[in-house]
């Protein structure tokens, strides 16, 4: 006898690909998640009668940095398109105002270490004036060089502390 349930991935044309069955419906959603883990994508989970349940991937966070330093900036910006996050990256303060006055929604900022310490400072310091619920991240050239406002102080090229912080804030 069949399984009552069975997975299916959604492929890019809308067809689906049967990936697996289960024998009941906890099974099925366990099994569908722990797939979109391993294989990012959409799943659709159908029983004999034909219903499905669709699961989907979490949505994908907004990362606004404003980097200062070009190559900085395009470097970070790949790193977090690689985790799937979409990325807004402006130059510097003055850019980052007037890009946000048209943003409807950021999940993290990001403020580059490479414009000295008072300016970094001003726009943490707004930020959290604008933005008060949204956590920045500042990157920071050494531990002992820390901008107080920011949520998050990160040194920079520690990868390993940076890639949990964004799998930490997308949860």
């Amino acid at each position: 006898m069949l399984p009552p349930f069975h997975i299916f991935k959604v492929q890019s044309d809308g067809s689906l690909r049967w990936a697996e069955a289960a024998a009941d419906l906890d099974r099925a959603k366990v099994r569908a998640k722990a797939l979109l883990a391993s294989s990012p994508g959409e799943y659709v989970i159908t029983n004999l009668t034909g219903e499905k349940i669709w699961i989907k991937p979490p949505g994908k966070q907004i990362v606004f940095q404003i980097g200062y330093d070009e190559k900085d900036l395009n470097a970070r910006a790949e790193l977090f398109r690689r985790c799937g996050h979409h990325v807004v990256s402006v130059p510097d303060n003055e850019s980052a105002k007037r890009a946000l006055a048209a943003i409807d929604k950021v999940d993290v900022f990001v403020v580059g270490h490479t414009a000295p310490e008072p300016t970094r400072k001003e726009m943490v310091d707004w930020l959290k004036s604008n933005y008060p619920s949204v956590k920045i991240v500042a990157l920071i050239p050494t531990a002992n060089r820390q901008l107080p406002r920011a949520d998050y102080n990160i040194v920079l090229n520690d990868w390993d502390e940076w890639l949990s912080l964004l799998a930490a804030t997308s949860s």
